[in-house]
């Protein structure tokens, strides 16, 4: 397994999926490729008594923003002894993504998976589910662990 693909969201979550793409990384000799999908940005525009909700790129300060706390990310694993890149990819479906993956020649996916209801799942979808569904190589499913109070 000569590359691992680990995909972020930046939530608290990248911090676990990065620990174990460290793991797995460490034990086969292999480079990780910290990958992370900057979505539309959702934009209110008011039309007096009509709002619409639309979608608009990502702002240059957004990409920059997100594109910062990725080289940190991949710091904290050069410092493990870890070989790390970033990709960072604007606005891109699962077929962009696997796509890249695949271009990578990625050996292992790891991902973070975050609990939401069924009705979210029918209507929004997962990124988690759609890579499971169409990944060319094993994907590694990092859970959310639910807080205690």
């Amino acid at each position: 397994m000569k590359t691992i693909v680990a995909l972020v969201d930046l939530s608290s979550l990248a911090t676990e999926v990065l620990r174990q793409a460290s793991t797995f990384a460490r034990a086969f000799n292999s480079e990780v490729v910290v990958l992370h999908v900057v979505p539309k940005q959702p934009t209110v525009v008011d039309e007096g008594l009509i709002w619409s909700v639309g979608m608009k790129k990502p702002s240059h300060d957004l990409l920059r923003s997100n594109y910062e706390k990725l080289l940190e990310m991949v710091a904290e694993l050069t410092q493990a002894g870890v070989h790390a890149t970033v990709r960072q990819m604007v606005d891109a479906g699962v077929d962009g993504v696997l796509a890249e993956i695949s271009s990578l020649q990625a050996g292992l996916i790891i991902l973070g998976a975050h609990p939401h209801s069924t009705l979210y799942h029918l209507l929004i979808g997962s990124m988690a589910d759609d890579v499971l569904k169409s990944a060319h190589c094993p994907v590694l499913v990092v859970p959310e662990l639910a807080q205690t109070p």
